[in-house]
């Protein structure tokens, strides 16, 4: 069911934002109508968990691969309070339209230093190395399109 995505994302247009955040009925964050939210703070990257009312995405599982082979910390996943969002030091969406988009204000107000932050930079770059075949790592993430003939 999109509708109430649509909704959101309409509403939040209206109100001169570019996208807008869902709750779940518990008041906490689940995701974009469009994608699944991260956020960075204290240097650990947290996504809500899937008991967040969120879509368990192929990107946010690549993500989250991506960021223990990086790190070799685990992401943390759990209820994510709205009030986090104002301390985060970096967020992003990602999903397979957005593959991995920075966000940099919410509700007006700067995400960390109101730019692309190093984490994001870092992942984003190493998402599109592999998706983009740029490195051999991950070949099973993607298949050959043959040219038409």
């Amino acid at each position: 069911n999109y509708q109430n995505g649509r909704l959101a994302q309409l509403q939040a247009k209206s109100d001169g934002y570019d996208g807008a955040l869902i709750l779940t009925s518990r008041g906490k964050v689940s995701e974009a109508p469009i994608a699944c939210l991260f956020l960075v703070r204290g240097g650990r990257l947290i996504t809500p968990g899937k008991s967040s009312d969120i879509l368990e995405s192929i990107t946010r599982d690549t993500i989250i691969t991506l960021y223990r082979e990086m790190t070799g910390q685990e992401v943390e996943e759990r209820d994510v309070d709205r009030s986090e969002l104002y301390f985060a030091d970096e967020a992003f969406l990602c999903g397979t339209g957005q593959e991995i988009l920075p966000v940099t204000s919410i509700d007006r107000l700067p995400v960390g230093s109101g730019g692309i932050g190093a984490l994001t930079s870092a992942l984003r770059q190493r998402y599109f190395e592999i998706v983009r075949g740029i490195t051999a790592d991950h070949p099973e993430w993607r298949v050959e399109v043959p040219a038409k003939v």
